[in-house]
């Protein structure tokens, strides 16, 4: 260490600064007054600093100041090295300072470019003035609205008294009511009751006393007075509603029994109210009470009667069910009665067809015409046992609704009609969609319109379909220009094996429009009908409206526009 410290101030073999300037002295003398004016400089300048540091607690960045007046020292302290090394030349001492003013002016250099955006944000003399003004100005403006608040603060005053005034006279009103309609009430057979929540003072009417069993004279009461009656079955229910109306801001009534000091039971009614002050706590709690033993006694009677109906209702789903396994068994029995039934006619049909072909032409016309009113005979007996059937299980088929449009379904239904090219059928457009059950109706309209067409010997047969929405259903008719019906036979068509049939037309099983009947009432609707001689028949009937099946529709009666087909 001793060696190093004397090599730093060692002037060794070194020669001084001034041999450079040949110690001439203009020479000398002009460095050494001007290194000598500005190490003085540099060493004033850090005491400014300082001094204005230590004046301004305020500044911001106070240690920059610092940080530059160890930079000016620094390079001062090289300045007074320089007059120095021009006789003793301890370059090695003068250079180490260099190197400590160089660190120095490095890490002030950095240190001020990082810090340039933190001063740049700094607001200058112009916005710290504009900022006070706009402070003097919010100064100003929570002045007046404190000003203000007090002015409102003396309305709000003025008011609660006033208020005040009001509520006391609301009270007097208040309790004069109740006196007035205590009267009244004990003329209804009803009991009055007042509950002071801040003395817990309970006052009953003189008819609450008497509702209790007592002799009237003593209307102070406690709340136990009210508790030790009630029945301990029903006390914990009455509780729990006088304290959830409490929580609610709500009225309570609740039916309890009580039970007089004879031993007799009874049961009440009690009807309650909290009132309030305007800090929302409760100080009052007034109500009535009224017996209602006869009613509960009617009610005992209800309840029996109520059982009774329950008993019935069980029966009646057992003997629901018991005719849906009857329905089922029909099912059942029906499906083995056509088969047994319709395999021999089958049989019959056969064997008239082989004999028939085997017989050739040896067969007499009269006897082939026989074999086709035998195989005509056995086709009507197909249809009769299929009709049967369908109107067996018409009656208590489920009704499954869906969404359809009348069009699509009337299409498909002339469709499968096969109609004739010289015939015509007039049908509603798209727009009505219908909920319902779709089969149902679709065996209506397969019935009506195959029978408007079958017995119609015209031509030119023409069948016309329209529909109608009306308040709570759909009327539809079916009308056909064909011979028409009898009046003597228009009512009796409806009727199971009773037809009208031409003898110049085709032979009907009498089964169709039975069926079709029962279908309609099935789902609560009508069919009529209207016909004369010569003029073709209408078949009107009624389908009601599904209660979701609206469209957007008005219940007003209009006319559904026609298609023909």
């Amino acid at each position: 260490m001793s060696d190093l410290l004397e090599k730093i101030f060692s002037t060794g073999s070194y020669i001084p600064h001034g041999h450079c300037y040949l110690w001439q002295s203009e020479l000398i003398w002009l460095h050494i007054v001007s290194d000598s004016l500005i190490a003085l400089a540099y060493y004033s300048i850090p005491l400014t600093l300082v001094y204005f540091v230590y004046k301004r607690k305020d500044l911001p960045f106070d240690w920059i100041f610092l940080l530059f007046g160890a930079f000016i020292i620094s390079c001062g302290t090289t300045h007074l090295m320089a007059v120095w090394t021009l006789w003793y030349p301890i370059y090695w001492l003068s250079g180490i300072l260099k190197a400590i003013t160089a660190l120095i002016s490095i890490y002030t250099a950095i240190t001020l470019v990082e810090l340039m955006p933190l001063a740049l944000a700094l607001p200058s003399p112009t916005q710290l003035t504009l900022m006070n003004q706009q402070l003097e100005q919010q100064i100003r403006d929570r002045q007046q609205a404190e000003e203000q608040v007090r002015e409102l603060n003396r309305d709000l005053e003025a008011k609660v008294a006033q208020r005040t005034a009001e509520l006391k006279q609301s009270m007097n009103q208040v309790q004069d009511y109740v006196e007035r309609t205590a009267l009244a009430m004990e003329a209804a057979q009803m009991g009055s009751w007042d509950w002071d929540l801040n003395t817990q003072k309970i006052t009953w009417s003189h008819y609450h006393e008497i509702l209790w069993g007592d002799e009237p004279g003593t209307p102070e009461r406690t709340y136990e007075d009210w508790i030790r009656r009630i029945r301990t079955e029903d006390l914990s229910r009455v509780e729990a509603a006088v304290q959830q109306a409490k929580l609610n801001h709500s009225n309570f009534s609740e039916e309890y029994r009580i039970t007089w000091e004879d031993g007799t039971e009874h049961w009440m009614v009690s009807y309650g109210r909290y009132y309030y002050n305007y800090e929302g706590e409760p100080f009052r709690v007034m109500g009535m009470v009224q017996e209602i033993t006869d009613r509960k006694m009617a009610e005992v009677t209800l309840q029996e009667q109520a059982r009774q109906l329950n008993e019935i209702n069980t029966q009646l789903m057992q003997t629901t069910e018991l005719v849906h396994q009857r329905n089922q068994e029909l099912d059942r029995f029906s499906y083995i009665v056509s088969h047994d039934l319709k395999a021999p006619l089958r049989a019959v049909a056969n064997l008239s067809q082989w004999i028939e072909e085997d017989l050739g032409e040896q067969i007499p016309q009269e006897t082939q015409h026989h074999f086709q009113l035998l195989r005509s005979r056995i086709a009507r007996m197909d249809n009769l046992i299929n009709g049967l059937l369908t109107y067996a299980r018409s009656g208590y088929q489920s009704v499954t609704v869906v969404e359809f449009s009348l069009n699509e379904l009337l299409l498909e239904i002339i469709d499968s009609l096969n109609i004739p090219p010289h015939c015509t059928v007039k049908v509603p457009p798209n727009p009505l969609i219908l909920k319902a059950n779709r089969l149902m109706l679709s065996q209506v309209f397969t019935n009506l319109i195959g029978n408007a067409i079958k017995y119609n010997d015209r031509p030119d047969k023409a069948v016309k379909i329209t529909a109608q929405i009306q308040a709570q259903d759909y009327r539809f008719s079916v009308a056909d220009n064909g011979p028409g019906i009898p009046p003597e036979y228009q009512e009796r068509i409806f009727e199971i094996f009773q037809t009208y049939n031409d003898p110049k037309q085709q032979e009907g099983t009498g089964i169709g429009l039975a069926i079709i009947k029962k279908i309609i009432e099935r789902v609560g609707g009508q069919i009529e009908l209207e016909s004369k001689l010569g003029t073709g028949t209408i078949f009107h009937f009624t389908w009601p409206i599904s209660p979701l099946d609206t469209n957007g529709y008005s219940s007003e009666r209009r006319q559904i526009p026609e298609l023909t087909i």
